[in-house]
């Protein structure tokens, strides 16, 4: 059985109006939930823009993909912009054969 890491969610300030939310671990079935809750709480804050930086993921699955779907709209909700500011290779191509690459600003 594989070992299953938590995740892991840090909020920073990076600029006024900007909050970046730092993901590590895996964003599964188990822990949607979670990232879709820190999302709402920082957006909910009145901040403009929300940056992911989701290249400490190990691992997402459908669940997490949808959880990250639900922070898009989450953020179009509350008229916040929505950037994912660093990623793996490995998630990279998870937007891309899933065509999610459409829909979020993904880093050159």
């Amino acid at each position: 059985m594989l070992e299953k890491t938590p995740l892991r969610t840090e909020v920073r300030s990076c600029e006024p109006g900007t909050v970046l939310l730092v993901l590590t671990g895996d964003l599964d079935y188990d822990t949607a939930a979670e990232l879709v809750a820190a999302a709402q709480e920082v957006l909910g804050g009145g901040v403009s823009r929300l940056d992911l930086d989701l290249s400490g993921l190990d691992f997402v699955d459908s669940s997490g993909l949808a959880a990250l779907i639900n922070v898009y709209n989450v953020a179009r909700e509350q008229e916040a912009g929505l950037r994912i500011v660093a990623l793996t290779s490995y998630l990279r191509h998870l937007f891309q054969v899933t065509a999610l690459d459409h829909i979020f600003e993904l880093p050159a």
